[in-house]
Formats: C-alpha cells, sequence, structure tokens
C-alpha cells in the first residue's frame, strides 16, 4: 500500500471508546494507595533523620485537588512533588552517577500537549492479559500490556498528549512497518512524537522528556532521534555501520521530517531505493530500510541525533551486549518477559519512599519506646538509672539479626 493513497484521519478521531478506561485503571490500582498522601503535606523529615547528600529524586510542593480521588489525582499526588527540572543543569540517577546539561537549555518550559507519546499496533490486543481486553490484573498481565501502560503513564504524569493507534495492515509487508506512516501522520498535529515499542519504557518517569531533549542536544534542525543498536554482527547494515533502533523514536514536525517518513514508507516500492523492497519481510523490516537508505539522504549534521546505546537501549540484563543498559530508556529485547517488573518498578521506587517517610512523619502516633523498662516474666518494670546505664554497654547477644 502506497503512503500516497492513504486517507488520513485526525488522531483525535482515532481514540478508543470508554472500555480501555477501566482496562488503565484495574492495571493501576496499586497507585491508589497513593491517596494516604492527601492527609498530610510533602514535608521533609526532621532534621536529624535527613541525609546530608542530596535525595534521589528531589521533593517539591505540589498542590492537588480537595475531594478528587481520580486515578489523575492519584498520578499527581506520587510524581507531582518529585518532577525532575526541566532545565536543571543535573540529573543524578539511582546509583548516584550524575548526568550534566551542555550549554544552555533549549527547553525551560514545559511543551504539554505538543508532545505525543505514541502507541502503534495492527493487533486487536483483546486475548486474556492483553491491553483492550476489558479486564486486566496484575498477575496475569501480558508483558507488552505493562510496556504500553506505561507509555500512558509517562503522558500523564508530565501532561503530554498520548494516542493509541490501530493501525491498518500493510496486505505485503512485515507488521512492523506501520509504525512508519502512523508517525508520518501524528506529526501533523504535534511538534513532537515519542515512538516506542510495547517492549520500550521511561526508567525513570519523575523525568521530563524536554531534560532529555536538552541532554540529548534537539535542536529546532533536528529530525528525529534513535538509539544505536548494539554492536554485534547482525546490526550492521550493507554498508558496515550500526542499525539505528526503530523501536524508540523522538521526531520533530517540520517539512523534511514529513519528506523523510514518506520517503521511508515509499521504499520497499523500489521507485526511489532499488533493493528496498528486500526489507518488506526480511529482518530487519522497517530499520533496516531506514538504516541502509534513509539514513544517508537525510545525513545534515542535524538531521538525525544518534542516542548511545548505555542511555536509551538495551537494559541492565544486556550490558554485556555493548554495554547497552538504558540508563533512561529501556528496550527488554533482550527479555520482553521483564517489561511487568519494570512498571513494577517505575511506580514502587516512588512509592516505597514516600511511604517510608510518612512512616516517620506519624511516628508519635504509632512508635514506642519501651527501651526504659526491663521484662520480669510477663511484666514491663522500669529500669533505674544504673540499669540503663548498663544496658548501653550490653552486647545484645539474645536480639535478633535482620536476617529474621
Amino acid at each position: 500500500m502506497s503512503t500516497s493513497n492513504y486517507s488520513y484521519t485526525a488522531l483525535s478521531n482515532l481514540g478508543l471508546q470508554g472500555r480501555w478506561r477501566r482496562v488503565l485503571l484495574i492495571a493501576m490500582v496499586p497507585m491508589l494507595c497513593a491517596i494516604a498522601y492527601y492527609a498530610y503535606e510533602p514535608t521533609f523529615l526532621p532534621s536529624t533523620l535527613v541525609p546530608s547528600h542530596p535525595q534521589f529524586p528531589t521533593q517539591q510542593n505540589v498542590s492537588l485537588p480537595t475531594d478528587d480521588d481520580s486515578m489523575a489525582t492519584v498520578i499527581k499526588a506520587l510524581y507531582g512533588p518529585i518532577l525532575h527540572p526541566i532545565d536543571a543543569p543535573t540529573f543524578t540517577d539511582e546509583e548516584g552517577a550524575v548526568y550534566r546539561l551542555h550549554g544552555e537549555p533549549r527547553f525551560k518550559e514545559k511543551l504539554g500537549k505538543k508532545v505525543l507519546i505514541l502507541d502503534i499496533d495492527s493487533r486487536p490486543l483483546t486475548g486474556d492479559g492483553q491491553l483492550m481486553n476489558k479486564e486486566l490484573k496484575w498477575k496475569k498481565m501480558r508483558p507488552l500490556s505493562a510496556g504500553m501502560l506505561s507509555h500512558y503513564m509517562f503522558a500523564k504524569i508530565h501532561g503530554y498528549d498520548y494516542k493509541f493507534i490501530r493501525a491498518p495492515d500493510y496486505p505485503d509487508r512485515w507488521g512492523t512497518w506501520v509504525k512508519v506512516p502512523m508517525m508520518k501522520e501524528a506529526l501533523k498535529t504535534h511538534d513532537y512524537i515519542v515512538f516506542m515499542d510495547s517492549d520500550v519504557m521511561f526508567h525513570y518517569p519523575h523525568l521530563p522528556l524536554e531534560w532529555l531533549l536538552n541532554y540529548w542536544g534537539m535542536t529546532s534542525e533536528t529530525l528525529a532521534m534513535m538509539s544505536i543498536d548494539p554492536d554485534e554482527p547482525q546490526n550492521y547494515d550493507e554498508k558496515g555501520n550500526r542499525y539505528l533502533n526503530t523501536g524508540f523514536v523522538i521526531a520533530q514536525q517540520s517539512k523534511r521530517t514529513q519528506e523523510m517518513y514518506k520517503a521511508w514508507a515509499e521504499c520497499p516500492l523500489d521507485t526511489k531505493y532499488q533493493g528496498c523492497a528486500h526489507w518488506k519481510t526480511d529482518w530487519a523490516h522497517e530499520q533496516a530500510a531506514f538504516g541502509n537508505y534513509l539514513r544517508y539522504d537525510y545525513d545534515r549534521p542535524e538531521d538525525i541525533k544518534v542516542l548511545p546505546c548505555v542511555e536509551a537501549n538495551g537494559a541492565p540484563e544486556a550490558e554485556g551486549r555493548g554495554g547497552c543498559k538504558g540508563i533512561f530508556v529501556r528496550h527488554y529485547w533482550v527479555n520482553k518477559a521483564l517489561l511487568d517488573r519494570e512498571l513494577g518498578d517505575s511506580v514502587m521506587q516512588y512509592f516505597l519512599p514516600r511511604l517510608h517517610q510518612l512512616y516517620h512523619q506519624t511516628a508519635a502516633e504509632h512508635i514506642i519506646d519501651a527501651k526504659g523498662f526491663k521484662l520480669e516474666g510477663a511484666d514491663l518494670v522500669p529500669m533505674t538509672d544504673e540499669e540503663k546505664a548498663a544496658l548501653k554497654n550490653a552486647d545484645h547477644k539474645n536480639q535478633k539479626d535482620e536476617g529474621f
């Protein structure tokens, strides 16, 4: 099917009906626990309990609507106080590594609905554990459902637009080819699109896309950003250069971007790029077409930003494959079964510190210090000052260790 015959429908008309809202709500039920936060201001721990080094992540106040327990408010309560500033000069990851912006940041304000987080699939996805099923349970969720739910959550956290496009199939091409014309159409309605395969996730949901665009150096002339693939034999094009992975693409609206996507979608027609029809069904399909042809036509210095594999591809489990451990963006081609774990981590790594903080904030209500007493049989007996002093030198030999 040629894109010249493609009938464009505005993305706003492609939205699903109300049934998907229930699916998303069920899958994110664990986050409802964050409602407990409402009763307390997001204050810090007492100064005696605050570590001397910067915490990950940092916190700030956020206003919340009253008498509103919607999922949108739950997400704002959980992530709002810890969103990383868009133009912050540095970002410190969970392991303490510091990443610095180079020069003056281009993006200093939220892009909001100018950004589209985009899922594209031509399959029905209505089976057990799949996203479009009317019910979805955590223990029975298919991994790719976790991936797409994380995309939706990321958009909600930062106020970006989100769309799932159920694409028509090409009759003569591998299914992944449909992403190309769909991204092209999305760039007619949004300034920036972020397309992710369903096995791709942002590892730090509180880190805004704007900060990453500053860090990775997107300019006004950039057409698209893609990560390079691991240094392995199957990932090289016919000219001996490594493929760019098309499972994670950030694209910017422009006339030249539209031209590039049109040429990419029409590549297998063999009109402009002789031999491209080979990639209709042969691996790596649209990725190989881009790697063997498009990247060499759109090669101005700012056209295509190549992102490091260590930062925007792979996962820690794949670090041995060229160091591609996915610091910011994780691509679970190494093991798609890890996606649900990553979704849980993207919630719990933020919820647990907040729960711990609440525990300390309300300590006076539930912590009873009985160390001023001694046990005699079944009775608690107050200790004398001498006994308290002696206790400080005791070896506590009968106490359990942390191993239960």
